[in-house]
């Protein structure tokens, strides 16, 4: 165990790295990579470019692979379509059934959070009745006595003023 570095606090940029990528939008992580990293910025705008080079292409064995899916191109592509559809297919399902979902109750009251502002609320408690009970309890002092009759103590700065 190493005693010279104790004070020293491990580095989290792994942790950082991934909080960025995860919880940023592409726009806002696109432009804080620009700054933070201008090599990796300009791989990032190659790969946009190849994308974009390569487009039709992409497009053409997608739909290729739509119409024989048991076209044989390479394994590794075969494998990274399958997982591709796949994926997207969870994707529309989900889409789908949250959509019937929202449709179906879109009317129901249970999930709303907040009524309207102007609706008159059931549940209003008149002035002078208790939430937890018929009647207000009224706390009386603990004292039996006034609390102007307690004698007060002057500081002993003030005494020596007053003489």
């Amino acid at each position: 165990m190493n005693l010279e570095n104790v004070d020293e606090k491990p580095s989290n940029d792994f942790v950082d790295k991934v909080t960025l990528e995860l919880l940023m939008n592409k726009n806002h992580y696109n432009r804080y990579l620009s700054q933070s990293d201008p090599r990796k910025h300009q791989e990032h705008l190659a790969h946009l470019a190849k994308i974009n080079k390569y487009s039709n292409m992409i497009l053409k064995t997608t739909s290729e692979f739509i119409e024989n899916p048991d076209k044989q191109v390479t394994t590794e592509i075969n494998e990274a379509f399958d997982f591709y559809v796949r994926t997207l297919i969870k994707h529309f399902e989900l889409n789908t059934t949250e959509g019937f979902y929202n449709v179906e109750n879109s009317n129901n009251d249970e999930d709303v959070l907040f009524g309207n502002m102007n609706e008159e609320s059931e549940n209003v408690i008149p002035i002078g009745q208790s939430f937890w009970g018929k009647h207000k309890v009224k706390k009386n002092p603990t004292s039996s006595f006034p609390m102007n009759y307690i004698p007060r103590i002057k500081e002993k700065s003030q005494q020596e003023e007053d003489l």
